[in-house]
């Protein structure tokens, strides 16, 4: 995280490593925040935002006007998932398996890893995924480094 502490802040995406809760606000679209909203699907998609472990009380004792239902944000933040991963055909089906099942950015396969990476970012890939996989197979075996042996 940045010395703030505040993911809007963040420039590296490495840096949310270990951040177990995010802010509607905080959503930056890396990685990591993609398999947090995964992993909390289900309570996303009954309207509610996963509560802070680590607030102690959600009630703030003041009274606002909201302009938008409550379940607004967590249903927009999961659809725009969703439609992503509808690209990515089964690869991002085997991804949202993996998360699922309790796997982190760490220890996903390939092919997941290659849905999560197509699917992360502040606006969505305007290639397609089988053309996103290729220009990156590409641009990685062109910028390897070549070690020869004498």
């Amino acid at each position: 995280m940045s010395e703030s502490g505040d993911c809007r802040d963040c420039k590296d995406y490495r840096e949310c490593i270990g951040k177990d809760w995010f802010h509607f606000g905080e959503i930056r679209w890396c990685p990591f925040q993609v398999i947090w909203i995964l992993s909390h699907a289900d309570t996303l998609r009954a309207g509610r935002w996963p509560k802070d472990p680590d607030s102690q009380d959600d009630n703030s004792g003041q009274r606002k006007i909201n302009t938008e239902g409550t379940f607004v944000k967590p249903i927009i933040i999961l659809s725009e998932v969703e439609s992503r991963l509808q690209r990515t055909g089964i690869q991002g089906k085997l991804l949202v398996a993996q998360v699922e099942s309790g796997r982190t950015f760490g220890n996903l396969d390939r092919d997941a890893r290659d849905a999560l990476l197509y699917v992360k970012g502040w606006r969505q890939k305007r290639m397609s995924f089988s053309a996103w996989k290729k220009k990156r197979r590409y641009y990685w075996k062109r910028h390897q480094k070549v070690t020869t042996t004498v």
